[in-house]
């Protein structure tokens, strides 16, 4: 995210902010919110230096699943829960996707072929290519499915969670997954009734959250991410386990504390009323100027050159200068003034000579002011700039004559026109070119600050080049009108299209494949094999701007055109827009949930969700009838006068939040029951008459919102007029009541009984299995399991060694001296998992005190250390490593290590303990001998009766 270095000065600046996050002594919070992004990234592409990392989609989607049941688990949300994955995001954002994605995947490709030069052998298989994580891929859509698998689990099964409300916004809703959170916090402050006290915690990686925590103006607003290590080495691996992770809260109640404290030398200067909240504005604006996603950052204004202190200085100078007209009010509520003052000064202007001849500090540039505030009309903003002649203001005295200042001014816009030129391509630097520069800049700092605080502005805006004007060209701005054109978000493929790299094609449907890579396309243009990074001023290479071609939004859709109707009946459903879905427990609610991965994630077999879509936010005038019902008014009791106020509330909020319809005042509440249904009621003589069904809850409808006749169709064919048609002879049917509910029976021939009402059935009752002898024998076919110690007195090695070689055993490339790449191979039974408390059932058993196995383990070992013994010997000699290496288990051996690896892991994957789920723990699970034994009873039950 947006300001590189923000995360690690505010911590050096304000060093108490976070606290190490400890078990029981995290404090209580309402809601929990997370940018998924962040968690999916670390889950599938844990260390990008390593080439021959590899990992499987069902891993991934494993990892991520216990991430997210560790950070609910370390925060416990009271009320909500809220999963925001990235959606499209504004073509403002998109642009610098574009080059993120362009930048890793020419950073891959040159990995691997260093890999291959120095002589490395690269696994076969596909490396994870991270950009699929982008809205509307294979990938993407998959792991949708399983994160609404994950959260009807666990709503179903973990008693933690079923008292929250579980929001989950995926990649389908546009937006990203941030701003989504803050959508939703924005929307929840607006309803009636809101408690302003609520407890936020927002989790997530980007450093630009402490901003968007700011923005809520929320007093009690906390951030959770995992610890970060400054001055670490480039390549070196993240934790990925979220139990080796150190976690963070940073409290933004006391960063409110701090901003405070750091202008609090103006409180008495001023000639207003001091007011934090705007302060904070100020100080958001400032961190933007310093770096965001959205506009490029400013020429020589880099936040590790203490450009923040110097805006501070700036700020604080400034401020007392003002009267209470033009107090710097950044945002009030609605936009109704904005106003920001403040005198920019462009730090190390990058020429040693004028520096050196002028005698100017850092700091000591040229600087200028800049006023804006917005209308109240139209919500467009009037620019009005200050005394453009008074804006030399060095920040430390120093004397210079004539001569030198002219020199200065003369080689600083000789500076400033050779920059233009040279990183814009402008051939003349024009009055007219630094007007639009200005123009540019100023509206993008606009459409920021309105994403911030309400949201999407524009979707289709976005700042047209690859660099920054100085600020001290931004000026003559006092005529400039900004309005922004809403447009709407791009599809998920349009998108794919404008943001990947030809490299990751594949991610693509196939049909829009050759657009990327054919000479004929009309957009090939856009995806250039080969292209320039600048690291402008920057020390990393991450920070450096790909200077690739931005994308025409009209010539991007027109090419793709032709070929849309090739999509797939699947494509064209991952290229859609949904909302936001709501999940609750109901323990009314029972049904079974499939799940697409059954050898990894079970079947839920009793689902107790309700799921809830939010209506799209969009206003819309409906519903404005001029004319009054007739009514007759009666005398209201004070608490039928409570219960009308609190009806006409709802339905206000049901169709202005929820629905996006302005229904005006409501005068007229008419109460109502829905229509849920119909169902046939037998009549005299064999007929039958369908009867409405109705909702047992009465509920408040708006007057004005209710239309009295709506043809509709009804087709009478499908109405039966006799028992005799509803049930004809040999018509199959179910018993929903007593005796034999759920039995399948068959109608018969009913004639003689049909005149009173009722029709002849045969149900088929299966008789039940007798399981009475079973149950008080069952301890004749338990699985019998002993101590590790037993085991390994039979086997003649150590209780170690039981224990080591019955969980995991990593085998790494090269030697321990010499190791070839962090790539490394579990050669390990897989049969015990003591963070995830679970078991392999047959196999072993966890008590409270130790591990137990079964013979079948010990023919499992017995068979392991006949097969390769050296494994054995070297794991007994260095019991205190972690990792062991192929060299050193069998030296000399000219590469053969890797063959012996992979015929220890073929052989695993063969053996039936493979195919063995495991289980938690906790659970009580029959073994397979019980199972076999109640299939056989149930197979001699198998005597159908007939009633």
């Amino acid at each position: 995210m947006g300001v590189p270095k923000f995360y690690r000065w505010i911590s050096e600046r304000y060093p108490c902010l976070s606290e190490v996050v400890k078990e029981h002594q995290i404090p209580e919070f309402d809601n929990l919110y997370l940018d998924m992004n962040g968690i999916i990234h670390q889950c599938s592409h844990p260390n990008d230096e390593d080439v021959h990392f590899r990992i499987s989609e069902e891993k991934i989607f494993a990892d991520i699943f216990h991430y997210l049941e560790v950070l609910f688990r370390i925060i416990k949300p009271r009320k909500v829960f809220f999963m925001a994955v990235d959606g499209v995001a504004p073509r403002a954002k998109m642009n610098q996707q574009r080059g993120r994605r362009f930048r890793s995947a020419k950073e891959a490709e040159e990995k691997i072929k260093k890999a291959l030069e120095k002589g490395e052998v690269l696994p076969t298989e596909a490396r994870f290519d991270s950009n699929c994580i982008t809205p509307g891929t294979d990938f993407m859509a998959r792991l949708q499915e399983q994160l609404k698998y994950f959260v009807n689990s666990k709503l179903s099964t973990d008693k933690a969670w079923q008292g929250v409300s579980v929001y989950l916004s995926g990649h389908e809703t546009p937006g990203e997954g941030e701003h989504k959170i803050m959508e939703f916090i924005r929307s929840e402050n607006a309803k009636p009734g809101h408690n302003p006290n609520v407890r936020h915690c927002l989790y997530g990686l980007d450093a630009d959250l402490m901003m968007l925590g700011l923005t809520s103006h929320e007093p009690h607003f906390s951030l959770l991410r995992e610890e970060v290590r400054f001055g670490g080495k480039k390549n070196q691996k993240r934790i990925t386990a979220p139990e080796e992770t150190t976690f963070h809260l940073l409290h933004l109640s006391l960063f409110r504390e701090y901003i405070d404290y750091e202008f609090s030398e103006v409180k008495n200067k001023i000639s207003f009323e001091y007011d934090l909240e705007r302060i904070i504005d100020d100080w958001i604006l400032m961190g933007f100027l310093v770096g965001n996603d959205f506009i490029p950052h400013l020429p020589n204004l880099h936040i590790n050159h203490d450009a923040l202190p110097l805006l501070y200085r700036t700020y604080i100078t400034v401020l007392p200068t003002l009267d209470g007209e033009n107090m710097p009010l950044m945002l009030r509520e609605h936009f109704n003034d904005v106003f920001v003052d403040l005198k920019w000064f462009e730090s190390k202007v990058g020429n040693k000579y004028l520096n050196e001849a002028a005698g100017l500090a850092a700091e000591e540039a040229k600087c200028v002011c800049v006023c804006v505030r917005a209308c109240t009309q139209d919500d467009t903003l009037c620019l009005a700039a200050l005394d453009e002649e008074k804006d030399i203001v060095p920040s430390r005295g120093f004397e210079e004559d004539g001569e030198e200042e002219d020199m200065f001014e003369a080689e600083f816009r000789q500076y400033k026109r050779t920059y233009y030129m040279t990183k814009i391509g402008v051939e003349v630097v024009s009055d007219e070119f630094l007007a639009n520069q200005a123009y540019c800049y100023v509206e993008g700092i606009q459409w920021i600050l309105h994403y911030y605080y309400h949201g999407v502005q524009s979707w289709s805006w976005y700042y047209p080049y690859h660099y920054a004007p100085f600020l001290s060209d931004v000026r003559n701005i006092s005529h400039l009108k900004l309005t922004f054109d809403m447009g709407k978000p791009f599809m998920p493929f349009e998108q794919l299209l404008a943001v990947l790299p030809a490299a990751s094609k594949d991610l693509l449907p196939e049909c829009y494949r050759h657009l990327m890579t054919s000479e004929n396309s009309s957009i090939i243009e856009y995806y250039p094999l080969d292209f320039k990074t600048d690291l402008n001023g920057k020390q990393q290479e991450w920070e450096a701007v790909v200077l690739i071609p931005f994308i025409d939004e009209r010539c991007l859709l027109a090419a793709m055109e032709p070929y849309s109707n090739h999509l797939t009946k699947s494509e064209k459903a991952r290229n859609c827009h949904t909302e936001c879905a709501e999940y609750r427990y109901d323990a009314g609610v029972d049904h079974p949930y499939p799940s697409t991965l059954p050898e990894l994630f079970p079947n839920i077999t009793h689902c107790h969700v309700r799921f809830f879509l939010d209506e799209p936010v969009a206003m819309q005038k409906l519903y404005d009838r001029g004319s009054s019902p007739p009514t007759k008014v009666i005398y209201l009791s004070d608490k039928e006068q409570k219960d009308w106020v609190k009806d006409v509330q709802g339905i206000m909020e049901h169709f202005g939040k929820r629905k996006g319809i302005i229904i005006n005042e409501t005068v007229v509440v008419l109460y109502g029951q829905l229509l849920t249904g119909r169902k046939y009621v037998p009549g005299p003589n064999g007929q039958v008459h369908l009867e409405k069904q109705w909702a047992k809850q009465i509920l408040p409808f708006a007057y004005q919102t209710i239309v009295k006749d709506i043809k509709a169709f009804d087709s009478s064919s499908s109405h039966f007029k006799t028992l005799e048609d509803l049930f004809p002879p040999t018509t199959t049917v179910f018993m929903v009541g007593n005796p034999y509910y759920g039995a399948m029976g068959e109608v018969q021939e009913s004639s003689d009984v049909i005149s009173e009402g009722r029709v002849r059935v045969v149900f088929t009752v299966p008789c039940e299995p007798q399981m009475e002898a079973l149950i008080q024998n069952q301890h004749k076919y338990c699985v019998r399991y002993s101590p590790g110690y037993v085991l390994a007195s039979r086997l003649g090695i150590t209780s170690y060694l039981v224990s080591r070689f019955s969980g995991s055993i990593f085998i790494g490339r090269g030697s321990k001296k010499n190791p070839h790449g962090e790539q490394k191979a579990n050669v390990g039974l897989n049969l015990k998992f003591n963070k995830k408390n679970e078991e392999v059932p047959g196999y072993t058993k966890r008590t409270e005190k130790e591990w137990l196995y079964s013979v079948a383990v010990e023919e499992l070992l017995a068979e392991y250390l006949e097969r390769f013994s050296e494994v054995f010997d070297l794991v007994s000699r260095n019991s205190h490593d972690d990792v062991f290496y192929e060299d050193d288990i069998w030296p000399g051996e000219d590469d053969n290590g890797a063959d012996k690896v992979k015929e220890i892991t073929s052989w695993l994957k063969t053996h039936p303990v493979a195919e063995i789920a495991r289980a938690s723990c906790d659970l009580q699970i029959l073994d397979s001998a019980i199972v076999a034994r109640i299939e056989e009873e149930v197979e001699k039950a198998k005597v159908h009766v007939n009633h």
